[in-house]
């Protein structure tokens, strides 16, 4: 039987501001799947106190978080970003419980035109993925040694590699010192690629799913970056010399991706 929510989704278009659940494994909207719609959902209050109840909870439970207050003037990229990592739905509590409500039904979205000549604008499959395997994995305190725990992780890892193996990645060029148009064809000295360190110095090259999550990471740049797409295989041949693998998603869930294990899961799917 269906329900209709039309009274609770203009109280909560008409709110000035809203709180939010950020999981702090992942720098991201927390995420749940619904166990019985399978819906993928993100958490909206209009109470603060309910808000840090909520979230009390899940901290409780290893799976660190924090309030986030959204602002009128935020609410329409914060919704494009539910949309983006592949959120179907709010669970909103108005000050009384939980409404749930398909985003689809409160904010208007235009769905990007995508093909495989152009960047990858969306990537749900993996966006999702990554952040429920992280936010798994990344529950402190938790013994990733107990067997249960353990096949659910293998089974989560195993499901986020096979997104991984189908899809396409942006790579970012940085084109500063460019003279000129730049044209991949043809070599040219000033052409360099930006590199992250993590805390023991190793060397990782960004990696990006999706556009969102490039321009993210270039508007924290000081630099004039470029994109340019390639299918998983061609990870490796893009690779910087000496770097020990990828950052994807440096600005969202930064999943750190071993070199020897992209090049593991190409040769297994060419095989």
């Amino acid at each position: 039987m269906s329900t209709d929510n039309r009274l609770m989704i203009k109280n909560l278009q008409k709110l000035e501001h809203f709180f939010t659940i950020t999981s702090r494994a992942t720098n991201l909207p927390y995420a749940q799947c619904d166990e019985t719609t399978f819906d993928d959902q993100a958490f909206l209050f209009s109470q603060e106190e309910d808000a840090a109840d909520f979230c009390a909870k899940l901290n409780e439970d290893s799976y660190p978080s924090s309030v986030l207050r959204v602002e009128q003037n935020q609410i329409q990229k914060f919704y494009t970003g539910l949309y983006l990592t592949g959120i179907n739905r709010v669970a909103f509590h108005n000050g009384t419980g939980f409404t749930y409500l398909p985003l689809e039904e409160i904010v208007t979205l235009k769905k990007p035109v995508q093909d495989a000549k152009t960047p990858p604008v969306i990537n749900t499959a993996l966006q999702l993925t990554g952040i429920y395997f992280l936010q798994e994995l990344r529950r402190p305190g938790k013994d990733n040694r107990d067997p249960e725990r353990l096949s659910k992780l293998r089974e989560m890892e195993q499901e986020l590699m096979a997104d991984l193996v189908r899809s396409r990645f942006i790579l970012a060029l940085d084109i500063t010192d460019v003279k000129g148009r730049l044209d991949l064809k043809k070599p040219d000295p000033n052409l360099k690629m930006p590199y992250l360190k993590n805390p023991s110095g190793d060397i990782l090259q960004p990696v990006f799913s999706d556009l969102w999550e490039f321009e993210k990471f270039k508007g924290k740049s000081t630099r004039k970056l470029q994109l340019v797409t390639v299918p998983f295989k061609g990870l490796s041949s893009t690779a910087i010399p000496g770097a020990k693998g990828y950052a994807l998603n440096p600005s969202g869930f930064n999943l750190v991706l071993l070199k020897e294990k992209i090049d593991l899961l190409a040769k297994q799917a060419g095989s």
